[in-house]
């Protein structure tokens, strides 16, 4: 056995017992986690489910056990407290999306600092940022796209005259109809250009209206969904509709 100082993300709770919650973690030196955390009762028990919210960031040293298939989160403390995403409702359902994402898409993680850090600076600028929040989740997922390994080529093929298709499986504009159902047609080409500029900087710049903001988001999830499955059945997009409406 032996006792490693670990930092994670929380990305999901899930109730095991009257006594424990089941505590998934993104962490920066072992990829996905899931623990044991005991919930208990009296003051001091809720201040450390509090701390367990969706996104917060703690920090633990945690005894793996070679013969445990789940290990327990024993005392733990804040790596970074959050200031306005809990409290602000426009941010809290951006964070909600970014967590149930999360735990959707990082099921197979492996170790990856570099995805960890993008993880981590995009929840610490949702806190922090004083601006628009809208575009937020879309520019999350344009930027998550290098990291997860699937950043579509979107140059335009040479010598196209006719109708531009996106083929989601290829990740790539074609100029001919791919022969399956995973493409975005002609209207949604500009929509994909503009996407490849997008930023956690300057989302705050690009005007859609609250269906143009859906479909960009149902369009990204369908492009993870058929590279990463377990992401077509989102309950949050939903949640951000109707706050963005």
């Amino acid at each position: 056995m032996a006792i490693e100082r670990i930092t994670g993300i929380v990305t999901g709770i899930v109730r095991h017992s009257d006594r424990q919650n089941v505590v998934t973690l993104y962490t920066r030196e072992r990829g996905r986690i899931s623990l044991m955390s005991a919930t208990g009762t009296g003051r001091a028990a809720r201040m450390r489910n509090a701390r367990l919210q969706p996104l917060a960031v703690i920090s633990a040293d945690v005894n793996f056990k070679l013969n445990r298939e789940l290990q327990s989160l024993g005392a733990f403390a804040p790596a970074n407290v959050w200031h306005d995403i809990y409290f602000n409702p426009a941010k809290g359902a951006v964070a909600m999306f970014l967590a149930e994402f999360l735990n959707a898409f990082l099921r197979q993680s492996q170790t990856d600092p570099a995805m960890w850090d993008f993880i981590y600076r995009s929840i610490l600028d949702l806190d922090r940022t004083r601006r628009n929040v809208a575009n937020r989740h879309i520019a999350f997922l344009a930027g998550l796209l290098s990291h997860a390994g699937i950043l579509p080529d979107l140059s335009v093929p040479l010598h196209s005259s006719g109708m531009l298709y996106f083929d989601m499986r290829e990740g790539v504009i074609s100029a001919g109809i791919p022969l399956h159902k995973d493409i975005l047609g002609p209207d949604a080409i500009p929509f994909i250009l503009l996407l490849s500029r997008i930023s956690a900087a300057n989302c705050h710049k690009f005007r859609f209206t609250p269906a143009q903001r859906r479909s960009c988001l149902l369009a990204l999830i369908h492009y993870y969904a058929v590279h990463y499955p377990g992401l077509s059945n989102l309950k949050t997009p939903d949640i951000l509709a109707d706050t963005f409406a």
